[in-house]
């Protein structure tokens, strides 16, 4: 059985993480990179998708920052600098960064929606950025202004079975971390930052599980934040129930793959000069 903490288990995450991981390869694949940018990646996670970057950029180099010391740990042991001279990894925490104009390209896969106050993160980067560098990312995003959460079809079995009887009591008072804005929120958060030539779109993929184990672990991977109020005896009952739900909603196909549908917001911005 795996452990289940209130932190991130790299070596869970970096088995798991593959929708993650497939997402963020198609942002990478636009942004066209010419060989030789100087690029950060925040909240960089396992580093996975940060030696991606650094294989594409053979005469530029590349700067993971994550605010998870076993994230950082992990990255730093699994992608040595010996082996990967042009990339690095360090602890760094997107609301205080304190680079200027270093970078021509920033990137940030599914990790600024865990920030608290998103407009001074977008400050940060506009500054980290030299004069027309570009900031790319994706992120969880509500379809509506109106809206008060994403749409997602696990999130929502995952809200389900939180509300149940035998639940509920671990979720009370429960505030779930960062925040979640429209596309048409994100537009005004980037232009205060001062930032151009916007492209803000959902994307959508067809994310395909091996099974209902490797469901589960994808959740595990990610929901440390909700299950860590759970007794650790009691979390992988939680999981179970919520995946377990989930099927019953999208049963697996005839060769027992489970296809979930996923949408997140991809944003990609201009540095102006200053």
């Amino acid at each position: 059985m795996h452990r289940l903490t209130d932190t991130w288990d790299p070596e869970d995450y970096y088995k798991h993480s593959y929708p993650q991981y497939a997402f963020a390869l198609g942002l990478v694949g636009r942004l066209r990179l010419c060989g030789d940018e100087r690029i950060l990646d925040i909240g960089c996670g396992d580093g996975k998708i940060t030696s991606e970057l650094a294989a594409r950029v053979s005469y530029g180099s590349v700067l993971g920052i994550d605010t998870s010391t076993e994230m950082i740990a992990f990255a730093q042991n699994m992608f040595r600098q010996t082996v990967h001279p042009n990339l690095s990894f360090r602890y760094g925490d997107a609301s205080s960064l304190t680079f200027k104009k270093e970078f021509d390209v920033i990137v940030a896969f599914a990790s600024l929606h865990w920030t608290a106050n998103l407009a001074t993160v977008l400050q940060g980067i506009k500054s980290s950025l030299a004069p027309g560098g570009r900031f790319a990312a994706q992120l969880m995003a509500k379809r509506l202004i109106t809206q008060k959460r994403s749409g997602s079809p696990l999130h929502q079995a995952r809200r389900e079975v939180m509300a149940r009887p035998a639940w509920r009591r671990y979720f009370q008072g429960f505030k779930k971390q960062g925040s979640v804005y429209s596309a048409d929120e994100y537009e005004r958060l980037l232009r205060d930052a001062g930032f151009t030539s916007f492209r803000v779109e959902f994307v959508t993929e067809d994310v395909t599980h091996p099974g209902i184990e490797a469901l589960k672990g994808c959740a595990r991977a990610t929901w440390h934040r909700y299950t860590n109020r759970i007794p650790a005896e009691h979390r992988d009952a939680f999981l179970d129930e919520v995946v377990q739900c989930f099927i019953e909603q999208y049963p697996p196909d005839s060769g027992g793959q489970i296809h979930v549908r996923m949408k997140i917001l991809e944003v990609e911005a201009t540095a102006t000069g200053d």
